[in-house]
């Protein structure tokens, strides 16, 4: 038995991303606006990145010998991005929009992995995204690190798109 060549592929690095929060909830909506910006919002971090999919066991009657498997709901995690305090306070203010009870707030969100040249190699589309918790900085004067601020969002699902749809 053979095996088909592979071409090997260099993995892309963890630091080198991008992160666009926009105001439409469509793929098609979020390129048309603007599509990856290198820079929309700095982010340092960003966490949460998942799915999966609750899996119905059925034991046909006479059949012994296995139990069938059905793939059945989609779940998806929180996402998380944390960043250094700014003096633009926009992670709280989508936050406190919500909380004061405008749900119509949801938001896209493109997560782009950059290449070596810093262009979108792939792109994470978040769809229909709501703030469910902010976490504003912790302050020390002991220390002299970066005042943090991290919010979490609730979405509606991820898209993975190939990073030539949003170069042209």
């Amino acid at each position: 038995m053979t095996f088909p060549a592979l071409t090997p592929s260099n993995p892309l690095p963890g630091f080198n991303f991008a992160v666009t929060l926009g105001e439409t909830e469509q793929v098609a909506g979020a390129m048309a606006a603007g599509g990856v910006q290198r820079v929309s919002a700095g982010f340092q971090e960003v966490s949460g990145l998942e799915g999966s999919i609750e899996i119905h066991d059925y034991k046909e009657g006479g059949r012994n010998d296995y139990t069938h498997k059905f793939a059945t709901t989609t779940n998806f995690g929180n996402i998380t991005f944390k960043r250094g305090v700014a003096l633009t306070p926009d992670l709280w203010a989508w936050f406190d929009q919500v909380r004061r009870g405008s749900f119509g707030a949801r938001r896209s969100i493109l997560i782009a992995h950059l290449d070596h040249a810093g262009d979108p190699a792939i792109v994470w589309y978040v769809s229909r995204a709501l703030p469910t918790k902010y976490s504003g900085p912790s302050w020390n004067a002991a220390q002299s690190s970066v005042a943090v601020e991290s919010i979490e969002v609730a979405h509606e699902g991820l898209v993975l798109v190939p990073g030539s749809e949003f170069t042209g």
